[in-house]
């Protein structure tokens, strides 16, 4: 019986989850694209990561024989006199691990983890203690850890350099002081992967932020989670449930004092307690004065990746390729519909940004879902394309949040979930205009599409199908929030 790292930090999100990987494994949910697309980017980086380390062999395996003679190419390099060893396997009796890095110092051995991230995070720590303990077992003392993650404050100016795009962070004393319970929550993974029976499989046991994934799971076992349960609540989270486990308070009809709550899920319970819609009338009627005419419905579409694919851009930068702008000149008139899709290989924002002054219009109030996103995305563009930047500032001081009314509690729905998202709030006030008649139903697969079809896989035969599709979710955006106002107008 042996546990591998991946094996180990599965234990620390849940241990019932590390026991159906062992037992149950035809219960964890596949890996999706959006999850496969991360763990490719981050592929990509390590090759850069890599060439800071001069003399470094890279190992690795591709099916299960190589991974079992892993371990001894492992050993047999070291052994060879090498120095930075990557992708080696280590072992000793009960557990192994795959190391992204161990080279040699002066006085023993560090070890890198290379993660894709702009900053090395709490739950790299326990990563790196458990490869500590696999390594200091077989023989390599390690006197650094260290993780080499994304530089956010790279520009890309030509070809990608290393030594610009890869930060080092060292962490070796924050693992120092985790490697006594690490010997100790091994034994305890051991324990679970050994029993017949899987462990309480409770929500609020999930740690390092796993808590909505692991309800994911959860759900799928019997009995599932009962309807009336406190973790059916929107925007629970593990500390949260905890909290009220610990009052005695495992249903949602039970909670006395919401003061234990976060915001939005006291939204919910206050809007449930309403008994349905409720709508503050004077603070509406002040919002929708603030409206001008025209009035452009505006939504862009974004796409980031970890390596800048264009000079002048930052790792994971959110870079628009689409926008839908629906506008209406006076109240009651027609509305029209403008829109731009970028489809070459070319930096999107350019010519995104010619259309927009073209499309746009010098007056009137420009509505937004969420203001914080478009407006970010225009700061962004104005800093970098300087001779936009007065159009953009101009085109901010326009900006009105659609969202507002919402967020605000200016009106209220059960059936909003305690959300204030256009995903939310449009099925209850609009249930016959929604997204599920598309191919996209989410920004985040538009953003994978886009990226695959026309800078991954340009001669892909789905490409014009993928661009249509993006067309009709993006113009969806905009058309809802026409609908949403005059909702809001008619109120």
């Amino acid at each position: 019986m042996q546990i591998s790292k991946s094996d180990y930090m599965l234990f620390l999100k849940h241990p019932a989850w590390l026991w159906l990987k062992k037992h149950a494994r035809h219960l964890l949910p596949p890996v999706d694209a959006a999850l496969q697309v991360r763990f490719d980017e981050g592929h990509a980086f390590e090759p850069y990561s890599e060439a800071l380390f001069p003399g470094l062999v890279r190992l690795g395996f591709s099916d299960f024989a190589s991974y079992e003679a892993l371990t001894a190419r492992t050993k047999e390099k070291w052994q060879s006199g090498a120095d930075v060893v990557a992708q080696g396997r280590y072992e000793d009796e009960h557990v192994t691990c795959i190391s992204d890095i161990v080279s040699r110092n002066e006085d023993g051995y560090v070890l890198t983890e290379i993660k894709s991230g702009t900053s090395a995070k709490p739950e790299h720590i326990f990563d790196l203690a458990f490869q500590c303990f696999v390594l200091e077992a077989t023989g390599f003392p390690i006197t650094r850890c260290e993780v080499a993650h994304v530089n956010r404050n790279y520009v890309r100016a030509g070809e990608i350099d290393p030594t610009e795009l890869v930060a080092i962070t060292e962490i070796t004393e924050k693992v120092a002081g985790q490697l006594d319970a690490t010997r100790a929550r091994i034994d305890q993974a051991l324990s679970v992967v050994a029993s017949s029976s899987m462990p309480d499989p409770a929500p609020e046991r999930a740690r390092l932020k796993s808590y909505e994934e692991w309800l994911e799971v959860r759900d799928k076992l019997d009995p599932p989670l009962a309807e009336n349960s406190i973790h059916r609540l929107p925007f629970m989270n593990a500390e949260k449930a905890t909290a009220l486990i610990r009052a005695g308070i495992s249903t949602i009809n039970a909670i006395t004092d919401p003061s234990m709550l976060g915001k939005s899920t006291r939204r919910y319970l206050s809007a449930l307690a309403q008994g349905g819609r409720t709508v503050d009338k004077y603070a509406l009627d002040r919002f929708l004065s603030e409206i001008t005419y025209p009035v452009y419905y505006f939504d862009y579409e974004t796409s980031q990746s970890l390596l800048p694919p264009w000079d002048g851009t930052r790792p994971y930068q959110q870079v628009p390729f689409q926008y839908s702008l629906h506008f209406q000149r006076e109240p009651g008139g027609e509305v029209k519909h403008r829109e731009y899709l970028h489809r070459d290989e070319s930096n999107p924002m350019p010519a995104l940004l010619e259309r927009l002054r073209a499309d746009v219009g010098e007056t009137g109030s420009v509505l937004v879902w969420y203001e914080g996103f478009e407006k970010a995305r225009n700061n962004e563009m104005a800093e970098a394309f300087p001779e936009h930047a007065v159009f953009l500032h101009d085109l901010n001081a326009r900006v009105i949040d659609l969202m507002k009314p919402f967020a605000d509690e200016t009106i209220t729905d059960p059936a909003f979930k305690g959300s204030a998202s256009i995903k939310a709030v449009l099925p209850a006030l609009l249930p016959e205009l929604s997204y599920d008649d598309l191919e996209i139903k989410e920004g985040g697969s538009a953003s994978r599409l886009w990226k695959e079809v026309t800078l991954t896989n340009p001669q892909t035969p789905e490409r014009e199908k993928v661009y249509a599709d993006l067309i009709d979710y993006c113009t969806r955006d905009t058309w809802a929030m026409v609908g949403i106002h005059k909702e809001l107008l008619a109120m």
